[in-house]
């Protein structure tokens, strides 16, 4: 009888064996939580279906629920893998989102190296947040070797297309001479173009820059018009600064009202030396 039960262990494998399950991965079964609503579970579980049959926006919903923990645990890896499934259909969108994810670290680990790849893609594909990921990594050597002249012209395309936070990157290195010799007038220029097309940080430092006088002579007066700008855009920065210039009367008459005010609105978005100088006025 022991030598029967013996052969059927080894035929069958032994209990523990039986119970072991396949590891799990981001296409195995979602668990989902049991604190989902019913409509949930089933909607997570057909993203799950249509997702494993090779349907790319179905994975790019699933991952978003393991990035956000939406009926599902959090898992970043998970969210990572399934965006990347996705990007290999060239979906830009997830392109992108896998770089975010290896951007952020994996399970604790740095993968920051896999970010530029994904990024570089999604600027491939289009689509200008990952240019200006792809060229931010390149300019400060980040998962790649440094090429700050490769990651100006990226800028430069990517400004070209429209979009305003990549004419302040551009602006940023030519000011300060990252990628050659320093052009604050062009920089000046571009940080204007970045300002019109709603990159709030380009109307602050066109106006600081204006003010500085390092872009040809002093100019208070483009420096008020672009901070009012933003500061109407809630930009804190550009509140405190222009509080400063009609605190001082600078480019605009003395108004201690209008600078506190002004003030005011700054240190309720956060700006801390705002704060302390609405106090000293009083």
């Amino acid at each position: 009888m022991s030598v029967l039960l013996g052969l059927m262990m080894m035929v069958c494998g032994s209990p523990a064996d039986a119970a072991k399950t396949k590891e799990r991965d981001a296409f195995s079964r979602p668990k989902v939580s049991r604190s989902a609503p019913p409509q949930l579970k089933q909607k997570l579980m057909t993203y799950w279906l249509e997702c494993t049959n090779g349907k790319v926006q179905e994975c790019l919903v699933l991952g978003d629920a393991y990035e956000k923990g939406h009926g599902l645990d959090t898992n970043q890896r998970y969210a990572a893998d399934l965006y990347q499934r996705a990007c290999e259909t060239d979906s830009a969108s997830a392109c992108y989102k896998t770089g975010m994810r290896h951007y952020k670290g994996l399970d604790g680990q740095d993968s920051k190296a896999q970010a530029v790849v994904f990024f570089e893609k999604a600027c491939t594909l289009e689509h200008l947040l990952g240019c200006n990921n792809y060229a931010m990594m390149l300019m400060d050597g980040v998962g790649t070797e440094a090429d700050p002249v490769k990651a100006l012209a990226v800028y430069s395309d990517t400004c070209e297309r429209n979009n305003g936070k990549a004419c302040v990157a551009k602006a940023i290195a030519l000011e300060q001479g990252k990628a050659g010799d320093a052009d604050a007038e062009q920089a000046l220029r571009l940080y204007g173009q970045g300002c019109d097309q709603g990159a709030l940080d380009g109307c602050y430092r066109g106006g600081a820059l204006a003010v500085s006088g390092r872009a040809g002579e002093q100019d208070f007066v483009t420096a008020v018009g672009w901070w009012e700008r933003a500061c109407d855009q809630d930009h804190p920065a550009s509140c405190y600064a222009l509080g400063m210039l009609y605190h001082k009367g600078m480019g605009v008459r003395t108004s201690p009202d209008q600078a506190s005010d002004l003030y005011t609105k700054a240190c309720e978005l956060g700006h801390r030396n705002a704060c302390i100088k609405k106090q000293k006025m009083f």
